[in-house]
């Protein structure tokens, strides 16, 4: 890769063949369960410590670049900065070593929402929704950036939503890109930068390669702050789109239900020149706490479902039979042929819900593939389109869609469904 060059960091897509296999133990403690995602040199798995018994997830190098120094030390920088952290609406760490050649790194397993899959079957979030998520993301980034560490790819994808001791929390994830502030001598000196993150979420200086601090994470916030709050990006995510980007439309101007605070907090997080925005992420809070509007608890995990009398609903988050919030990459295969890759964040007895880069037709007949809760077994059923929502923005299209299960195996729903009442239990 030569400097300049984007890495792509669009989420995580079905992988057919898994690398490591259900039942294989990993550093003599972690029994792998199922593979939970992909990424371009590492797949993330659900895994047992099969001493505490506690259900983990494990980011491994993919076998191709086990050897390679860079990515395994970049690997390993991931455990270091997350170590650094160690706050409550962060993602927390446990563990990171070698087996074998290959490093990893053990960190708590969540279940809940993103925000990107919020906004997917949504199309866009309440205001005071937002405010609360915006206040306790800016906490992480503060206890981030107090260790000197920056995220750097700050995006709806790595804002997850579970539930804490007092009601919802949400939680920063994904360290991958996390690096030490890049200085103007770095610059000046042309060290080489390779750049890392997603274009439509990064800063003007973050693309132009030039110094960043703590305002390029707090810019990449107010990215993903307007995406809630309008379920758009203010701008495409074409690389050279942004090298020649200037001020992005203002929140405040564009009207609808969005308090005047609140929209130019949002205002100054993307204004073009750094040194115009807050200067920290304690300056943030600052001003959202003057604000008084982040006081309302979020509800995205216990809202009631509305359901049809045919018995769907309006919503992949909302069923009439009992649900678990549950991660999973899933291929859908459409009586024509067509294949959609994706992911669920929702299951139930009688459905899933699923995120991806498209949808189908409501009512269409389709064969859904995933791997079973708890003990990772691949399924295949068949399943019908219960609802469908597309979202086209300028940075990508985004889709979410409902399935009703049509043949499943007894066994198979039953697998579910205990694993829907364990979480509800533990909830």
């Amino acid at each position: 890769m030569v400097p300049g060059d984007v890495v792509a960091r669009r989420g995580t897509h079905w992988s057919p063949v898994e690398d490591l296999e259900p039942g294989l133990i990993i550093d003599d403690r972690y029994e792998v369960r199922r593979q939970l995602g992909r990424g371009g040199e590492s797949a993330v798995y659900e895994v047992e410590h099969r001493y505490t018994t506690r259900r983990l997830v494990l980011k491994v190098l993919d076998s191709a670049y086990a050897s390679d120094a860079v990515a395994r030390r970049q690997l390993l920088d991931e455990a270091r900065a997350l170590g650094a952290v160690r706050h409550p609406y962060v993602i927390e760490v446990h563990d990171a070593g070698f087996d074998g050649q290959r490093a990893y790194v053990v960190t708590e397993m969540l279940e809940g929402r993103s925000l990107d899959g919020l906004l997917a079957s949504r199309g866009r979030l309440a205001w005071p929704e937002v405010a609360r998520v915006a206040r306790q993301v800016a906490l992480a980034l503060a206890a981030t950036h107090a260790v000197g560490v920056l995220h750097r790819d700050i995006k709806p994808d790595h804002v997850m939503i579970v539930r804490g001791v007092q009601g919802e929390i949400s939680k920063l994830l994904d360290f991958g890109l996390a690096a030490p502030p890049r200085s103007a001598e770095e610059v000046a000196a042309g060290v080489a930068e390779t750049l890392v993150g997603t274009p439509e979420y990064m800063s003007p200086e973050q693309v132009r390669g030039d110094a960043i601090d703590a305002r390029s994470d707090l810019y990449s916030l107010g990215v993903t702050l307007f995406e809630c709050l309008l379920g758009e990006v203010p701008m495409p995510g074409d690389l050279a789109v942004a090298k020649q980007r200037a001020a992005l439309p203002s929140l405040a101007s564009l009207g609808g239900d969005v308090p005047a605070a609140l929209a130019d907090i949002v205002d100054r997080l993307l204004l073009p020149v750094a040194a115009s925005r807050f200067p920290s992420a304690r300056a943030l809070l600052d001003a959202l706490d003057a604000s008084g509007l982040c006081k309302t608890p979020t509800r995205f995990l216990d809202e009631a479902p509305t359901v049809a009398e045919d018995g769907t609903t309006d919503d992949g988050s909302q069923r009439a039979s009992p649900r678990a919030y549950y991660q999973t990459p899933l291929r859908v295969i459409a009586a024509g042929g067509e294949v959609i890759d994706g992911r669920s964040e929702d299951i139930s007895p009688g459905g899933l819900l699923v995120i991806a880069d498209a949808t189908l037709p409501e009512g269409e007949r389709v064969t859904v593939r995933f791997a079973l809760p708890t003990t990772g077994n691949l399924v295949q059923c068949s399943a019908v389109v219960g609802w469908a929502r597309q979202r086209v923005s300028a940075a990508r299209e985004r889709g979410a869609f409902g399935l009703q299960f049509i043949d499943a195996p007894p066994a198979m729903r039953a697998a579910i469904e205990r694993y829907a009442e364990l979480l509800l239990r533990q909830g």
